[in-house]
């Protein structure tokens, strides 16, 4: 609508001779996303907080599956980066991998969505969620493809291969959106590509 009355974006953006360029505010949006996902994972179990306070001090201990996903993922980006050395980033990377492999909580695979940052327990009465459990394999298969590592690949591996997605059929050909132990499985169905 604009377009045919000769206005462009640019009549609305007020002028700003100081503005960064935007290779630089670019950078800058990564290295604190990264420093988010640096800053807000537990540092023994990997586990990222699914929220947190903007100035920092936050003491919830909430983490969740999708999240722990994204900061595999960022920790991959920050070593291409050079935010961390390549030791910070690897030692982070198995302590979480380790973790998700030998010690969190799971059930035929799955981690639930919501969890405690520092045990892997299950957070108040959250779901199994295959839609959070895929978001967590991306990040958990992009280090193992990111990093040429043996031990990297095994713990990948050993997470990857455990997830029955059979299972969350739950004998229909769409995916549960949901289980609980309480419940069973939801009979909602993802059958769109999006969480919406």
């Amino acid at each position: 609508p604009l377009a045919g009355k000769g206005l462009t974006s640019d009549v609305f953006l007020p002028p700003n001779p100081s503005r960064r360029d935007d290779a630089t505010l670019l950078d800058e949006v990564e290295r604190t996303a990264f420093e988010y996902f640096w800053d807000e994972a537990d540092p023994h179990t990997g586990l990222v907080r699914d929220r947190a306070n903007a100035n920092g001090g936050d003491k919830r201990t909430l983490a969740s599956a999708a999240a722990t996903g994204f900061g595999l993922t960022a920790l991959c980006i920050g070593h291409q980066r050079n935010y961390r050395s390549l030791d910070e980033i690897k030692a982070r990377i198995q302590a979480s991998l380790q973790f998700l492999a030998e010690k969190a909580p799971h059930v035929h695979g799955f981690i639930y969505h919501f969890v405690d940052m520092k045990t892997g327990a299950r957070s108040h009465s959250s779901e199994i969620s295959p839609i959070d459990m895929a978001i967590l394999l991306c990040g958990v298969l992009t280090c193992r493809e990111y990093f040429d590592d043996p031990e990297i690949r095994r713990l990948s591996d050993a997470i990857y291969n455990r997830v029955d997605w059979n299972w969350a059929l739950d004998k229909g050909k769409l995916f549960s959106m949901a289980w609980t132990p309480e419940s069973g499985f939801s009979s909602h169905r993802w059958d769109s590509y999006c969480e919406s």
